[in-house]
């Protein structure tokens, strides 16, 4: 999918910008200022193809690389999905980098998915890395992108950065921080007491995180919370620009039937990260005290712990994962009250998506969970890690009035209607990258 201005014609994206350059194959249909669309048919780039040609031109082309891409799920799938949907219709080119089995590129959405070899990740089947010769170089040479996205912060700036520098127009590099920081560095430091050390290796792991991020021309985040954070650790050029909700998916149901218990549902990955047995430690006590049925919907190494939690717990039931956008949807809307207990969260895909579905959240007083609850004022907070808190909580959101619930659980949609749409997101997005090929070159990275 590769497009261009007329010859000649500057870039509107400001600072004089270049237009994108475009495969040899292309530059006629670019000097008449039109854009040539390869419309696959099939799941690899060597399918069969006919061409459109339509008035549009792409003004800009963005390069996303990634480890921490999974086939099943994940947040980085999800925002990956909704790039390719709107950035084209803001002129943007979308392409997509992650380790696979196999070198191939396929169509995804309306971008291309590019997969470079490389092995599973040690202790997580769901995520490859990119393996030696995994030919990252030879991609970006080949696409000659504007602005590449890194979203891995440990080895692969280094190989991107030192691709870039040898791109024919080198390309401007943003960083998206999608994990906590406070999170990894604890992972990594693990096992480590201040006495032993600990202290020492944390500020040596803040050190490198401040190090890669200095050589981006931004840092994106998705948080107010996060954004603050690296702001104080000495991160520069920090922006937040959001994630977002397809709020004609999501959307409210109809009203919980009248005599039916209510229901708490938790809808995500099943990782220790997640905090669920903090969930599962309040659970019987708010049982006891609302009648509140239980849904766990998602999947993950934790599933055999709370497929044992439900068993004789006829309140508790364990969902499978749903893939559906829709799916999710229709199981949040019928939900009275969801928890997110992850204090670890750089945004929450699942409070937003909750909120947008007219349901209340319940989510720690840490973290951006927290952030969207007191945005939208759809929830309550309790004490991160505290399972007497989180029942608290609970009780106090299901006892409410129904018809007060449900008026909290509408202004709290109203309220992510005017800021977390995903075309609201990717319109901030864009500006970001606007900014960054209009700022100076930063030297020496």
């Amino acid at each position: 999918m590769g497009s261009g201005g007329p010859a000649g014609r500057p870039s509107s994206l400001g600072g004089g910008h270049r237009t994108p350059r475009l495969p040899q194959r292309r530059n006629r249909c670019a000097r008449q200022g039109i854009r040539v669309e390869l419309v696959r048919r099939g799941q690899c780039a060597g399918a069969s193809a006919r061409r459109r040609v339509t008035n549009e031109v792409f003004l800009m082309r963005v390069l996303d690389i990634t480890s921490a891409f999974s086939n099943s799920c994940g947040g980085i799938k999800r925002y990956y999905r909704e790039k390719a949907k709107a950035l084209p219709r803001l002129g943007v080119e979308c392409h997509f980098a992650v380790p696979g089995e196999e070198r191939s590129s396929e169509a995804f959405g309306e971008g291309t998915l590019h997969r470079l070899p490389g092995p599973p990740m040690p202790g997580n089947g769901a995520y490859r890395l990119f393996g030696l010769r995994a030919g990252i170089g030879e991609l970006i040479q080949r696409l000659q992108p504007d602005v590449i996205e890194v979203a891995s912060h440990y080895a692969l700036p280094d190989i991107v950065l030192r691709a870039a520098r040898r791109a024919q127009k080198p390309p401007r590099v943003v960083g998206y921080f999608h994990s906590h920081p406070r999170q990894v560095v604890e992972n990594i430091t693990h096992g480590h007491s201040s006495r032993s050390g600990g202290d020492a290796l944390a500020e040596l792991v803040w050190s490198f995180f401040r190090r890669q991020h200095r050589r981006y021309d931004a840092t994106l985040v998705a948080s107010p919370t996060l954004g603050r954070e690296l702001s104080e650790r000495g991160f520069p050029r920090v922006r937040e620009v959001g994630l977002g909700v397809d709020v004609e998916v999501f959307s409210p149901a109809g009203p919980t039937p009248r005599g039916a218990p209510p229901t708490i549902c938790y809808s995500g990955r099943f990782t220790v990260d997640k905090e669920l047995p903090v969930l599962l430690a309040a659970f019987d006590r708010v049982h006891a005290a609302t009648g509140a049925r239980l849904l766990l919907v998602g999947d993950g190494p934790m599933r055999p712990e709370l497929e044992a939690f439900a068993l004789g717990r006829p309140a508790v039931t364990v969902g499978p994962y749903l893939d559906s956008p829709a799916g999710v949807a229709g199981v949040l809307a019928s939900s009275d009250v969801v928890v997110v207990s992850s204090r670890s969260e750089t945004f929450s895909l699942s409070t937003a998506e909750a909120i947008a579905c007219g349901a209340l959240v319940v989510g720690p007083t840490e973290g951006a969970v927290a952030d969207l609850i007191r945005y939208t004022g759809a929830g309550r907070c309790f004490r991160a890690g505290d399972a007497d808190s989180l029942g608290d909580a609970l009780i106090a959101a299901l006892s409410a009035d129904a018809s007060a619930r449900s008026a909290q659980g509408a202004e709290g949609r109203a309220r992510m209607v005017e800021r977390y749409t995903w075309s609201a997101v990717m319109e901030r997005l864009v500006d970001a990258y606007r900014d960054a090929l209009a700022a100076p070159v930063l030297q020496g990275r």
